[in-house]
């Protein structure tokens, strides 16, 4: 499917806008959701991975004011625009956008992160968009939760530092192996349902952490409950 030529350009939310025209995944409910749910108590450097239009890296840098956020892109029109979003926040002074491929990243060069966050490709399908910008931010050719989770192992998250991603609910089982063979623990785990009365969620929001000193979190949240209402209600005009 193409995109919708209806789409809004400009996504505004209460103290920030996103322009959202030249980034190939557009502003959505799950973005909205991880930038809004994930844990940022402690979080002196975070990484926004695969930040598209820099929505994530925007409501991170809301949340705290001791924050500062390197947010990368592999895609050169994403970063461009996460760039632009940026600078017309009134965090410009604490959002880093680059142009890099994440598995090029490592702690020498950049330093490790109390936070990584992602909404990362998830889309499987045989038959792949044509367009290769969607096809690199939809199907996970360059970048999935294995790979996420790989990175933090291999030193670029620190140690009692958190990685915070979401998923298709189906990839469940498949996030806890590969945490496992990482040492890594889970923190929290929401399942998200797209509509109240859903027999099953669509989606799950992971927090892993090596170091988890509480039991896990485990919870639910429904899309336009007042729970997911609440949630969102410092963003959302």
């Amino acid at each position: 499917m193409g995109t919708n030529p209806n789409r809004e350009t400009t996504f505004r939310f209460k103290r920030f806008a996103v322009r959202n025209s030249n980034s190939a995944m557009k502003v959505g409910t799950d973005g909205v959701l991880l930038g809004a749910w994930c844990g940022v108590e402690g979080v002196c450097r975070a990484l926004d991975v695969g930040t598209g239009t820099g929505l994530i890296a925007l409501m991170l840098a809301q949340r705290s004011a001791d924050m500062f956020i390197m947010a990368i892109d592999v895609m050169p029109e994403a970063a461009e625009e996460a760039v632009y979003n940026a600078g017309q926040s009134p965090w410009a002074d604490r959002i880093d956008v680059r142009c890099l491929d994440f598995k090029s990243l490592c702690a020498d060069d950049c330093g490790v992160f109390d936070l990584i966050v992602s909404n990362p490709p998830f889309y499987k399908a045989d038959v792949k968009s044509p367009d290769y910008a969607r096809r690199m931010a939809r199907h996970g050719d360059g970048l999935d939760f294995c790979t996420l989770i790989s990175a933090c192992s291999a030193g670029l998250l620190s140690r009692e530092g958190r990685l915070a991603m979401i998923l298709p609910a189906v990839y469940d089982q498949d996030v806890i192996f590969e945490a496992e063979m990482s040492r890594m623990k889970v923190v929290r785990k929401t399942s998200v349902f797209t509509k109240i009365g859903a027999p099953s969620p669509s989606r799950t929001l992971w927090e892993l952490s090596f170091e988890a000193r509480t039991c896990a979190q485990y919870a639910g949240l429904t899309v336009g409950s007042e729970q997911y209402r609440s949630l969102t209600d410092a963003f959302y005009l």
